[in-house]
């Protein structure tokens, strides 16, 4: 699209052997005409529409995520539906503007490399995290809902992590607050793991809890499951001072907009990647709800007596999990 590579091959046109001129219009012929039409731009839709279904699967829910499919589409179709209907006026407007349109192309190849290079760097779970909590910044939250955040390692390297106040609802890892925090009780719950083991989060007093929210189909939760289980066997399976717990919300026939697939294939893709520590089946979604999910992967520290240390929105490194485990076993918030 930039016009750095050209290929004759590539660049080469098919037409279909089809006189128009023959052919009388009726919704079948439309139909076909579509088709072959959408099928024919594969190539060209591809790219672009493959960043869009990456950054929808990342959406904090799925209506955010049909929201970006469905803006991605108006995006589509209207210049087509223009032309359609005032094809002479926009014939004569891009044969005087052919220029405009060769950059316009070449401005939709330096977006997909920017994305392309946001996916590699990471940066696009940092991205989708803001966008998420653009969505619900104008939302107050219950006292259900705890809003404080966990540090990252670029947080702790200037002075240390930062943790909000209740008043600020959509704070996330790295904003700077004060370190006199009030003690927010993490809402307890009872749930059954992929083993059948029942699992309630306040018989975990004592211990520090690693609880982390995730679904099968979200990229970013899935490239940090490995170190999640890393940390799970080195810290002693639960055994010891840290008690890693993550909570996956499958679909069922009497809840068939949770956020992800069944209970049995979430189950099949824990085994099939050798994944054992324990996920807990909120087959409800009041977990999620208690706990104001709104993107993948959020994970929550939980400290000994059982209150919300801080929580994360964004994929996390070994590193970072280490060190925010270790804030809370120690109970010190940076200021």
């Amino acid at each position: 699209q930039l016009g750095v590579f050209r290929s004759r091959a590539l660049s080469t046109e098919r037409r279909l052997p089809i006189r128009l001129d023959r052919l009388s219009m009726n919704p079948a012929v439309a139909f076909l005409f579509g088709f072959t039409f959408s099928f024919a731009w594969t190539p060209c839709v591809g790219p672009a529409l493959g960043s869009v279904l990456i950054m929808a699967t990342s959406a904090g829910s799925s209506a955010q995520g049909f929201l970006l499919i469905g803006v991605y589409t108006l995006g589509f179709v209207l210049p087509f539906l223009a032309v359609g209907l005032f094809t002479g006026s926009l014939l004569d407007f891009f044969k005087k503007h052919q220029k405009a349109v060769r950059y316009t192309v070449k401005a939709g190849g330096v977006l997909m490399i920017l994305m392309g290079v946001m996916m590699l760097t990471g940066w696009m779970n940092g991205f989708t995290s803001y966008l998420s909590g653009l969505g619900g910044a104008g939302t107050s939250a219950s006292s259900a809902a705890p809003s404080s955040s966990v540090p990252s390692d670029s947080a702790a390297g200037q002075g240390g992590g930062a943790s909000s106040g209740p008043d600020n609802a959509s704070a996330s890892s790295g904003s700077a607050a004060s370190s006199e925090q009030p003690e927010i009780p993490a809402p307890d719950f009872t749930l059954t793991d992929q083993f059948g083991k029942t699992h309630t989060l306040s018989d975990y007093q004592g211990q520090v809890v690693f609880l982390n929210f995730w679904a099968t189909w979200c990229g970013p939760c899935q490239r940090e499951m490995p170190d999640i289980q890393a940390m799970y066997e080195d810290l002693g399976l639960n055994e010891e001072d840290v008690v890693v717990l993550a909570v996956a919300n499958p679909k069922s026939d009497q809840y068939p907009y949770n956020q992800d697939v069944s209970e049995d294939e979430v189950k099949r893709f824990l085994e099939e990647n050798g994944y054992t520590y324990p996920v807990a089946m909120d087959t409800t979604g009041e977990v999620f709800a208690a706990y104001g999910v709104r993107a993948f992967p959020t994970t929550f520290m939980i400290d000994r007596e059982g209150n919300v240390f801080g929580y994360v929105e964004s994929t996390l490194t070994r590193d970072i999990m280490d060190s925010i485990v270790q804030q809370t076993l120690d109970g010190r918030r940076a200021g």
